[in-house]
């Protein structure tokens, strides 16, 4: 298996994802759907195999047999950065290979909404950026740090798992840690940079629960944290955070979290009307006092309903964003309907708004 001409191939095809499995042909992610590249045959277990033993160095294939999983990242000068995930299953190999952009888009290519920049500026707390795999919660990241580098002049230190963009010094110092590499997990990079005198620190992942602890322990001493967590929305990643605690800790959780967070973007890629391409769509929570109370209280039908009415402080619902796609006539109905999480209050904004279209 070439998978130099592989990677050309799907460069090429503007694809994000290169998944290589024996029996099967190589395929595809683009525009979020998979697709068999068909100039391939079926690749067999051996071919796979061979393919395994050219992407990883001696150390890495040493990991993949032990854990039986290896994540890593390379670059290739002629095509780009990649990041590649390995994993044994049923006695194969699966490949999975991200392809990375080597700059970091502009903010109005990525339209993250211009108030998550102005958060960084308070220069405390913690930022969480939320999504599914592949929503991209890592790009989200690098520009909210591309945009300190640039306007501050502040000591930058990243923990990822793998790193997905490399950064240059601006007027900040940029530090980067690979997991892997540079450290032996997320928590013991985070836990040993305390010592190097940051002044905002971006997380890959926090959804350990030891690095969880960690990025609240930072941003309580006044630092700012900027941390990638899988969730699906606001909520739901406030609840993963409190439910995580152990039970004699939950209410200190719960008051580390209150007092501490900045605001909360939880984000999903869409695919348009012409399909060429994927929007962004969000759901933005900002702290306040009410924020702070139901985060006490456990009340997240109350966090709902505060990120419903929210809209003059700059807040927005997932649901509310996607219908502005909808109307702006960038996504379709279907696409409406899929990606939404309460399809009813969905069904209702658009009775409402066919009423006041026949007034």
């Amino acid at each position: 298996m070439n998978h130099l001409e592989l990677i050309k191939t799907a460069i090429e095809l503007n694809a994000s994802d290169i998944h290589i499995a024996p029996y099967a042909k190589p395929m595809l992610r683009i525009n979020g759907t998979l697709k068999a590249v068909d100039s391939y045959e079926t690749l067999s277990h051996e071919q796979v195999a061979e393919g395994v033993k050219e992407l990883c160095n001696p150390e890495q294939y040493d990991r993949l047999e032990e854990k039986g999983e290896v994540h890593f990242s390379f670059s290739l000068s002629e095509y780009g950065r990649f990041r590649v995930n390995i994993i044994k299953q049923r006695g194969t190999y699966s490949i999975s290979i991200r392809i990375l952009k080597l700059t970091i888009p502009t903010r109005e290519a990525l339209e993250i909404p211009n108030i998550m920049y102005e958060l960084t500026a308070q220069g405390r707390g913690l930022i969480l950026v939320s999504g599914a795999s592949g929503s991209g919660r890592s790009t989200t990241m690098a520009s909210l740090v591309q945009h300190l580098n640039e306007a501050e002049c502040l000591n930058i230190i990243t923990v990822e798992s793998p790193i997905e963009y490399l950064f240059k010094h601006g007027h900040s110092i940029v530090l980067q840690r690979d997991v892997g590499i540079d450290c032996d997990s997320i928590y013991e990079g985070i836990r040993s940079i305390m010592r190097h005198d940051p002044d905002v620190v971006m997380i890959s992942d926090v959804s350990d629960e030891a690095a969880l602890e960690l990025a609240l322990q930072i941003s309580e001493s006044g630092k700012l944290v900027i941390a990638g967590i899988p969730s699906i929305n606001a909520v739901t990643t406030i609840e993963s955070i409190i439910a995580s605690a152990k039970p004699e800790r939950r209410e200190n959780r719960k008051l580390k979290l209150a007092s501490n967070l900045t605001g909360i973007i939880a984000q999903q890629l869409v695919p348009t009307i012409s399909s060429n391409k994927r929007i962004l769509c969000y759901e933005l929570l900002l702290n306040n006092t009410a924020i702070r109370s139901s985060i006490l209280s456990e009340a997240f039908l109350e966090i709902r309903n505060t990120l419903i009415v929210g809209k003059k402080q700059g807040m927005t619902s997932m649901d509310f964003n996607l219908f502005e796609r909808y109307s702006e006539k960038m996504i379709n109905q279907e696409t409406l309907y899929k990606f939404c999480q309460d399809l009813e209050f969905v069904k209702r904004l658009e009775r409402s708004a066919q009423k006041l279209e026949g007034l």
